[in-house]
């Protein structure tokens, strides 16, 4: 039974998705696993509703698939809403780099410290908080911007890119080392770049990896396809 002390401070069903989040993205819970709200109840020692209310969360966040019969299934994203979603980050923060003036050197702190800690992360092999991380990294560029509307709807995507991360690694079989290299990538350019070309270096970041996955044909219309491919994970 997972321990209690881990949902202390949170609502039940919160704690409940957050834990069941984890293990999805670390992989505990494998792309096509049923989730079944019984035995998950019994081992996290809450009520089936607090399961199932996590589940719809989860589902909400494209990590999971609750078919009509109330079967849940551990779920990776089509090709189309990876794409979507990963456009719908880049334009919100190629927007955001253009609002950014003067001194970018307490930006650029933020970021390298998120990278930094992305380093240790990667070592461990722990995708869930290096998912969180790169929520972190890029949300210093969001608030640098200063535009709470800007930073609202671009914290909406949040949750969506922790599936699509998890679907991308599961395929192209990578090290999370490529992700730190990468985010480095963008702290560089960030330091020297002028706005265009940091807003074509994301471009580059988010859609440039999800096009690349296409032409290996790691992704297909109806999700992502088996068989690894050397190459870049989005965000």
């Amino acid at each position: 039974m997972t321990d209690p002390a881990n949902f202390l401070h949170r609502s039940l069903p919160e704690a409940v998705y957050l834990v069941l989040r984890r293990k999805i993205l670390n992989n505990e819970f494998t792309a096509g696993q049923r989730l079944v709200e019984a035995p998950l109840a019994e081992e996290l020692g809450v009520s089936r509703s607090t399961v199932r209310e996590a589940l719809r969360q989860l589902s909400v966040d494209g990590l999971v698939d609750i078919s009509p019969r109330r079967h849940s299934v551990v779920t990776r994203m089509s090709y189309e809403d990876i794409r979507d979603a990963c456009y719908a980050r880049f334009v919100l923060e190629a927007g955001a780099v253009r609002c950014i003036t003067g001194n970018k050197d307490d930006v650029l702190g933020r970021m390298q410290a998120v990278v930094d800690r992305m380093a240790g992360v990667a070592a461990d092999g722990d995708v869930a908080t290096m998912i969180d991380l790169d929520t972190e990294f890029h949300g210093c560029i969001i608030d640098a911007a200063g535009k709470q509307r800007l930073a609202a709807l671009w914290r909406t995507l949040d949750a969506q890119m922790g599936a699509l991360m998890r679907s991308s690694i599961d395929r192209q079989h990578i090290g999370l080392d490529e992700a730190v290299r990468r985010h480095q990538y963008v702290v560089d350019v960030f330091r020297v770049g002028s706005g265009e070309q940091i807003v074509q270096m994301l471009e580059e970041h988010y859609l440039g990896a999800v096009d690349s996955m296409a032409e290996a044909g790691v992704l297909s219309s109806k999700g992502l396809d088996s068989g690894p491919v050397a190459g870049r994970t989005p965000a």
